[in-house]
């Protein structure tokens, strides 16, 4: 399968997905409907991207285009990393 293949067969299941998706966030989450859905987003983007840095932070961040220190934060908003204190160790994935 092409790159372009696979773009537009994402491109067809975020949009079958994303209206039921929306509906059940906009009745359970208050206000909170933009977090919620790109928690659920963001969350498998950013396993992805550990898992093809192969676990290395600042790899995974050149990767996503974004700073290691947003990366570490929102893995700990994700609940994909402990918060500081910690021994700096992932948490179980969910």
């Amino acid at each position: 399968m092409s790159e372009l293949e696979t773009a537009d067969e994402f491109q067809a299941l975020v949009n079958s997905a994303l209206p039921t998706l929306v509906r059940a966030a906009a009745v359970t989450e208050n206000g909170k409907l933009y977090r919620s859905v790109m928690a659920r987003i963001e969350r498998p983007l950013l396993r992805q991207a550990l898992d093809l840095a192969g676990g290395n932070q600042l790899k995974a961040a050149r990767l996503l285009g974004i700073n290691r220190n947003t990366l570490r934060k929102r893995l700990r908003l994700l609940g994909l990393l402990q918060s500081p204190g910690g021994n700096g160790t992932a948490a179980p994935a969910s």
